[in-house]
């Protein structure tokens, strides 16, 4: 044995290793080439086999040829057991991929089949995206179906629910660890991935864009970072005011003035309400971009107490986007001022001339809105149209009737 595990025979034994590996430890198939041998190694091998020494340093050999020799001669053992008596048990890699594939297929079977998924179609697409990508194996290895499947039962937990969840709180729920689904832990990486993914926005690049991409799922990573700018909201000074998380936690809404609440987009509908309206202005709740925490946790009060829900936004994909999410997130929602009809009398009156941009969205109200704004192909920003808006607060403050 000691003869055999000679420099001289190195090559002849990875190569073997290889070959038998490779191939579900059979001696089948097609001779090993073995190229550039030194005369030592030639000579070695070829006297092994019982064949003439190449003169350029070629040489073919069949593993079962292999076999016979090594039986033959005073070794008097086969090839496989060779190679595990000088380098160790041979692994079948064939079957352990064949293994590892099953494995894989059962994963992703089983994703396919959360709960999250029955909830929400559109996730199946996030799945699909993370396994072309190879993204949680990037961030967990073989902890990646662990990683995935806490990432969905957090977007299980959230879609449709209520607002006002705190990540640490969540995070203990879900995985048994306050921190959990915390930046830079996998799960919580795959988690705000599938989050912002399904919002059809960017994954978080710094510490702000991750605290906004979980407020705007309706989870607050603190009290008090989370806020909303609302006006005249029952049970506060009649004045624009930006309300923590932490204090809308504890408020107790009553319903708005004439039973209406009117969403906006920017801040900038609030401030010309305030300006010309005052106290008189009726409920007005501006998202300032996705519906955070502490907006949510006001429109489920607002809500709870009677009110009904009307939101405009900016005719862009965006506002569009936002429009979908909280009519998701805030069952009766309706528009404001927010159809195909209103689109395009703003482009009467010559309105819109900065191009759309990014992916585009649908309006959950008015399937036309998304046709008119692709064919147009310009937005049209809240803060060009606040006239009509004001106008329509004003009315109610006179009428005290519901909006139509």
């Amino acid at each position: 044995m000691d003869l055999l595990d000679q420099p001289a025979y190195k090559p002849l034994w990875t190569a073997a290793r290889r070959r038998v590996e490779t191939n579900g430890l059979s001696l089948e198939g097609t001779p090993l080439t073995l190229k550039n041998l030194t005369e030592d190694e030639a000579d070695a091998i070829a006297g092994l086999l019982g064949v003439r020494r190449p003169i350029d340093g070629s040489l073919r050999v069949s593993l079962a040829a292999l076999d016979r020799a090594l039986r033959t001669s005073v070794v008097g053992r086969g090839l496989l057991d060779l190679l595990s008596t000088l380098g160790g048990p041979l692994v079948d890699r064939r079957s352990a991929k064949e293994h590892s594939d099953a494995g894989r297929a059962r994963l992703w079977a089983e994703l396919a089949a959360h709960r999250a998924v029955v909830q929400n179609p559109a996730v199946l697409g996030w799945i699909d995206h993370v396994r072309s990508t190879g993204l949680a194996r990037r961030l967990a290895g073989d902890q990646q179906g662990n990683a995935l499947s806490t990432a969905l039962d957090v977007v299980g937990a959230l879609d449709g629910g209520h607002a006002g969840h705190r990540l640490a709180v969540l995070a203990a729920a879900i995985t048994g660890d306050a921190h959990g689904l915390d930046r830079g832990r996998p799960a919580g990486t795959l988690a705000i991935h599938a989050l912002t993914w399904l919002a059809e926005q960017p994954f978080p690049v710094d510490a702000a864009d991750w605290r906004r991409g979980w407020s705007e799922a309706g989870v607050a990573c603190d009290d008090l970072s989370c806020d909303v700018l609302v006006l005249n909201l029952p049970g506060w000074p009649a004045e624009p005011l930006r309300l923590t998380l932490r204090q809308t936690s504890s408020w107790r809404a009553g319903p708005p003035a004439g039973g209406i609440v009117f969403v906006c987009e920017n801040p900038a509908v609030v401030a010309a309400a305030a300006d010309e309206l005052g106290d008189r202005s009726p409920t007005v709740v501006c998202l300032d971009g996705m519906p955070s925490t502490a907006a949510l946790v006001v429109l489920d009060g607002l809500v709870a107490a009677g009110a009904t829900v009307r939101y405009h936004g900016d005719f862009d994909w965006r506002g569009l986007a936002i429009a979908g999410v909280l009519a998701r997130k805030v069952p009766g929602a309706q528009a404001w001022q927010f159809g195909a009809a209103d689109y395009r009398s703003a482009l009467s009156r010559g309105l819109g001339s900065v191009a759309l941009t990014g992916r585009t969205a649908s309006s959950p109200w008015d399937a036309d809105v998304g046709a008119a704004m692709s064919e147009a192909g310009v937005a049209v920003y809240e803060e060009q149209v606040l006239d009509e808006l004001v106008g329509d607060l004003a009315a109610l403050v006179t009428t005290q009737t519901q909006w139509k």
